[in-house]
């Protein structure tokens, strides 16, 4: 994988920039992108109407400040015990607003915390988290297609590889790894390796890792190192996504899933010799 890109000249990667600004900006990023695993209609429709921002959202970038950057964790989340109703609370938002400050939950503000421990509470993870570059975003044009693109990258460490977190039911490795390909995280890391390769500018392809730690206590952690023919099938996939983006832009047209026309055959569990139906007793 390490060939796909041409080097140039060598850059610091990533630009740090605030979630919301980020967000704003233009160019095709992954949480949209996926879609068109299902059909260029499902991704229009991504792309077209973004999800606003839900408590589960908000844990989530929570749990990532609180991993990736515990000094800042306090600084931008503020947290709230009780119902979000009345004037008390009213003036809180209001102040925490003010601040810059998201509220949490007392559970998810702990939540949060408690996984922060247990990542960092393995040593191997906590040495690639000594050093580092939290929240990167990337904003690079794809060789193949000209699409502008873009990526938020939850840490860059200082030997180079590249790390994202993911919390999930169980972190059992087959389990996590069918998991981890429905998700598209493969797919997912081979455009952060290609936005790193040409941002930096030495056409390197770092190391991908994948913190994966469980939503529920004990909230067991596991680093994943991603495999590289996995990462090569997915990268061919990911740029076959790119590339109907690019015909779809071009033809202006959007189609769903095919073929449009197809049989429907019943579940090979359905058509056992005991259990199957005869329907030829019957008229129309």
């Amino acid at each position: 994988m390490a060939t796909r890109l041409a080097p140039a000249r060598a850059r610091r990667p990533g630009i740090l920039m605030p979630f919301p600004e980020y967000r704003t900006a233009p160019g095709i990023h992954f949480s949209t992108l996926k879609f068109m695993g299902q059909s260029p209609l499902h991704y229009r429709y991504a792309q077209d109407n973004p999800p606003a921002e839900t408590q589960a959202m908000l844990l989530g970038r929570a749990t990532h400040t609180a991993v990736f950057e515990p000094m800042r964790f306090q600084l931008d989340y503020a947290i709230w015990q009780g119902d979000r109703r009345g004037t008390a609370y009213q003036q809180f938002a209001d102040e925490a607003a003010a601040q810059g400050r998201s509220i949490l939950k007392e559970g998810e503000y702990n939540t949060a915390l408690a996984i922060r421990d247990s990542v960092r509470g393995i040593p191997e993870i906590a040495a690639l988290l000594e050093r580092g570059q939290a929240e990167s975003s990337f904003f690079w044009v794809n060789p193949q297609t000209g699409l502008a693109c873009k990526g938020r990258l939850d840490w860059i460490a200082s030997e180079g590889a590249v790390l994202d977190l993911k919390t999930a039911s169980t972190i059992d490795p087959r389990e996590f790894s069918a998991h981890a390909w429905r998700m598209g995280y493969f797919h997912q890391a081979t455009m952060y390796q290609e936005a790193y390769a040409i941002t930096s500018g030495t056409g390197t392809v770092p190391r991908f890792g994948i913190i994966a730690v469980e939503k529920e206590p004990p909230h067991a952690c596991r680093l994943f190192w991603l495999d590289p023919d996995s990462l090569s099938r997915a990268w061919t996939e990911y740029q076959g996504w790119l590339r109907q983006v690019k015909d779809c832009i071009a033809s202006d047209t959007w189609p769903g899933p095919g073929p449009v026309e197809s049989e429907l055959a019943a579940p090979s569990w359905a058509m056992t010799e005991d259990e199957a139906v005869d329907f030829g007793g019957l008229e129309e």
